[in-house]
């Protein structure tokens, strides 16, 4: 049985767990410490420090234990609270869709140069996952009409989710579906962070977590890449996807062969190649 402690106490038995597996994780013990804490309590972080000698109950300090040996064992915290932060708005995650990441804010900038310089209308997302794209785009482009669909139900009722909190008026259609369905016309943009690991690539513990649909493309992870350009091309649409950061070669051979016009591939902060947007 958990006695009550303190919620100094309580935080520094969970950096002391988290710090066994500091190297293999990658994590920040004492800050996600605060944060499962903070998530258990219903507070924020700066109130464990102006509290730090008050009571946690034992309930309470039995769960946020337990979610500490979650994250121990390599669990994302993003899914362990279900919640994640993109583009300062903060998401709902779960375990139906990958976890947000920083390299998908330059996607958004992209995308916001070719609609404001197009003069672009309707963007369609293939994959949308919690909605972290569309949701965005459509909140810095309120005139624009969102298209969007995804392979996963359950990713779908996690995209619902965040338009409903993030951006109930925004104009966003979705579907169930692959790709894009023949009778949505006039799709001038087509964006995606489509699956791009290649089949038998050994990934990280973190990544098992996160749903293999969204992140295996085929044995050269180019599969629903290759897709996405003749759907382009069908339409004559722009198309801005991420890619891996070994398949700016592959691509760009595939891109020429398609006739793709302006092909311009882009890096991330890490100076990898990390997507690339044309036309048709």
């Amino acid at each position: 049985m958990i006695m009550t402690c303190n919620i100094k106490a309580l935080l520094d038995s969970a950096t002391s767990t988290l710090s066994q597996v500091v190297q293999s994780l990658h994590l920040k013990p004492r800050f996600e410490s605060e944060l499962l804490l903070s998530f258990v309590l219903k507070v924020e972080r700066i109130y464990l420090h102006t509290h730090s000698t008050q009571s946690v109950n034992p309930t309470q300090a039995k769960h946020f234990l337990s979610l500490v040996e979650e994250r121990a064992k390599g669990k994302p915290i993003e899914y362990i609270t279900q919640s994640a932060s993109f583009y300062e708005h903060t998401f709902y995650v779960n375990d139906s869709v990958l976890i947000p990441r920083p390299e998908s804010e330059i996607l958004i900038q992209k995308a916001s140069e070719i609609i404001t310089r197009h003069n672009i209308e309707s963007i369609a997302e293939v994959g949308i996952g919690s909605g972290i794209l569309s949701i965005t785009l459509s909140l810095l482009h309120p005139q624009c009409r969102f298209f969007a669909t995804d392979i996963s139900q359950k990713a779908l009722e996690v995209t619902q989710k965040n338009i409903h909190s993030l951006a109930p008026d925004s104009n966003i259609t979705l579907k169930h579906c692959s790709l894009l369905p023949s009778s949505w016309q006039d799709i001038e943009l087509i964006i995606s962070n489509p699956p791009y690991i290649c089949d038998d690539y050994p990934i990280s513990l973190p990544l098992t977590y996160e749903p293999s649909i969204a992140l295996f493309g085929g044995k050269d992870g180019l599969d629903i890449l290759k897709a996405l350009i003749v759907e382009a091309k069908n339409r004559k649409a722009f198309l801005l996807c991420e890619i891996g950061y070994d398949q700016k070669n592959a691509l760009e051979q595939i891109l020429t062969q398609h006739n793709a016009k302006d092909i311009e591939f882009y890096k991330d902060l890490s100076g990898l190649d990390r997507g690339f947007w044309c036309r048709f």
